[in-house]
C-alpha cells in the first residue's frame, strides 16, 4: 500500500515539467498579446482611446485553459493506474489536489509579474494614452479565489468525466466559453448600464450586484467545498478498470 507521503511525492514527480510548460505558455501568449496590442494601437485604435491589458489577459486565458484541461485529465488518466499500483483513493485525491494547488499558485505568480510588467510597458510605449484599467490590482483582488477555484472546478470536472464520459467535456466547454467571453458583457452591464447587452448577461449582472459584497467570500467558500465534496464523493465510488 502506498503511503500518503509517497503518493504526494509520486504526483509531483509525474508533473514536474508542468511548471515550465505553464511559464512558456503564458510567456508566449503574453508576448503575442503585446505584439497584437501594438498592431491595434497603430492600425485600429484611435488616438486617445487608451490602452488595454491585452497581453496579461491573453496569458491568463491560455494558462487557465491549459491548467484546467490538465488538472481534469489527471483525474481520468492517472486514477486507474495509481489505484491499481496500490495508492488509496484518499492518497490519490489529496496528492493530485496539492499538486494542482502548487501549479495554480505558480501560474498566478507568473501572471502577477506579467501584469506589473505590462502596466509599466504600456505607460512607456504609449505615454499619451490613458490605460482603461490596471490589471495588476484585479489579479491581486481575485487571485486567491482563482488559485483555489481552478483546482476545485477541475477536480469536479475530472471526476465527472471519469464517471459519465465525453458528454461532460462538451457541457463544461460550453460553460467555460460562456464564462470567458461573457464576463466582458457582464462587467459592461454593471459599469455601463445604458449600453445594449444581451439579456442573459444583464440578468447575471443583476444577480451579482444584488449580492452584498461581504457575502462573496462566503459564497466562494461554499462553492469550493461543494465542488471538492462532490469530486471526492464521485471518486470514492469510481470503479477501477
Amino acid at each position: 500500500m502506498i503511503t500518503m507521503k509517497k503518493a504526494i511525492k509520486n504526483q509531483f514527480q509525474i508533473n514536474e515539467n508542468k511548471c515550465l510548460a505553464v511559464l512558456l505558455l503564458e510567456l508566449g501568449f503574453f508576448l503575442a498579446g503585446m505584439l497584437l496590442l501594438a498592431i491595434l494601437m497603430r492600425v485600429v485604435i484611435d488616438e486617445g482611446d487608451g490602452t488595454f491589458p491585452l497581453a496579461t489577459i491573453a496569458a491568463a486565458f491560455a494558462g487557465a485553459v491549459f491548467l484546467f484541461a490538465n488538472f481534469g485529465e489527471d483525474y481520468t488518466s492517472q486514477f486507474h493506474t495509481q489505484i491499481s499500483l496500490g495508492c488509496t483513493r484518499k492518497g490519490f485525491f489529496v496528492s493530485v489536489l496539492l499538486n494542482h494547488l502548487v501549479l495554480s499558485t505558480f501560474g498566478m505568480v507568473i501572471l502577477l509579474v506579467f501584469a506589473r510588467a505590462e502596466d509599466a510597458l504600456n505607460v512607456r510605449l504609449y505615454p499619451m494614452e490613458e490605460p482603461e484599467f490596471a490589471i495588476f490590482p484585479i489579479l491581486l483582488r481575485y487571485g486567491i479565489a482563482a488559485v483555489l477555484g481552478l483546482p476545485a472546478a477541475a477536480a469536479l470536472f475530472g471526476t465527472l468525466c471519469n464517471r459519465f464520459g465525453q458528454s461532460v467535456r462538451i457541457v463544461f466547454f460550453i460553460l467555460w466559453m460562456m464564462f470567458w467571453f461573457g464576463m466582458q458583457w457582464v462587467m459592461e452591464a454593471i459599469t455601463e448600464q445604458e449600453k445594449e447587452i444581451p439579456g442573459l448577461f444583464r440578468g447575471i449582472a443583476g444577480v451579482i450586484t444584488a449580492v452584498p459584497s461581504g457575502m462573496w467570500p462566503v459564497i466562494g467558500a461554499l462553492a469550493l467545498i461543494l465542488a471538492l465534496g462532490g469530486a471526492w464523493r464521485l471518486l470514492r465510488k469510481q470503479q477501477v478498470n
